[in-house]
């Protein structure tokens, strides 16, 4: 699970500073795509079990939407999967990085911030998280946008220094582009 996760991650976090979507930690694609047809039950009605059946299922059609780039559905998803597991680290950063591919950066940088408080340790938000900074600086220009992207790539490099995507988005950067 972990080599996938790299695997869509490095794959996922180029693409998201281009506008794309990104989904990690899927293990595999859904065996029915009927999220979109959810009936909000009573929560209390549900068995652990069937929440977490509940749970991944809502999580695997969010990872094949963002698949198919239909960012929205994938929003609604992983949303659907946040309320049924609301500690779900995987469910919030999909979320977060939907709505950067969606174009709400600012939205994005707010989840990603919540996970880095919950998961201090984590490469991939301060990556995603300088993403959706550099987007900010590439919508208002504001020098202060690119500082915070470069500091939070720096984050992930100190945490994981074997990203070359990372340092080439660090170059990137600095050069002012």
């Amino acid at each position: 699970m972990q080599a996938l996760k790299r695997g869509l991650l490095a794959m996922c976090t180029f693409a998201v500073l281009w506008s794309s979507g990104c989904a990690r930690h899927a293990q595999s694609e859904p065996k029915a795509a009927r999220m979109a047809e959810v009936v909000h039950e009573d929560e209390t009605l549900l068995t652990p079990a069937q929440r977490d059946q509940r749970y991944r299922e809502a999580f695997d059609q969010g990872v094949a939407l963002v698949r198919r780039a239909q960012y929205g559905p994938a929003l609604a998803a992983f949303e659907e999967a946040l309320r049924l597991k609301p500690d779900s680290v995987d469910a919030q950063f999909n979320l977060a990085a939907c709505y950067e591919a969606a174009g709400d950066p600012l939205r994005a940088i707010h989840l990603y911030k919540a996970l880095i408080a919950q998961t201090p340790n984590d490469p991939d938000c301060y990556t995603n998280l300088g993403t959706s900074y550099i987007k900010m600086f590439h919508r208002e220009k504001t020098p202060s946008w690119r500082d915070m992207a470069i500091e939070s790539w720096r984050r992930s490099l100190a945490i994981n220094p074997h990203q070359p995507h990372v340092k080439r988005f660090i170059a990137t950067a600095s050069k002012g582009s």
